[in-house]
């Protein structure tokens, strides 16, 4: 998602002794005509914003996980969003019109995946 995603979107939960990232909240999707877009919020160190999967792989190190657990972490959220597209949709009421207005723009956009490579099975 492109817009409104930012530092007030995101939280962390310290239990005594582990930091967990809790899920994104106020995050609403705006339409979007090119590929090509960045986050608000750094990625890495070096300034990458780009909302590129393989350039999160590539800072994977950044957020203590290894190149192959930031592929899990991506593959597996991939499957989510695929798997409860409809049920989500349906949830908010989407029309045909949102959800194909939505679907390969603001979810899973192929910008997203270009130069990305899944984790081995």
């Amino acid at each position: 998602m492109q817009a409104n995603d930012h530092a007030r979107n995101h939280a962390a939960s310290w239990d005594g002794e582990r930091l967990t990232l809790t899920p994104a909240y106020d995050i609403r999707p705006q339409p979007r005509g090119g590929g090509e877009t960045s986050q608000a919020m750094m990625i890495g160190p070096d300034g990458f914003r780009m909302s590129r999967l393989a350039g999160c792989v590539g800072h994977a190190s950044t957020y203590m996980l290894t190149p192959g657990e930031a592929r899990e972490l991506i593959d597996h959220q991939v499957h989510v969003i695929e798997r409860e597209w409809e049920k989500v949709s349906d949830a908010a009421q989407m029309t045909e019109v949102d959800r194909s207005l939505f679907w390969g723009r603001q979810f899973l956009n192929p910008y997203a995946f270009e130069g990305y490579s899944s984790a081995p099975v």
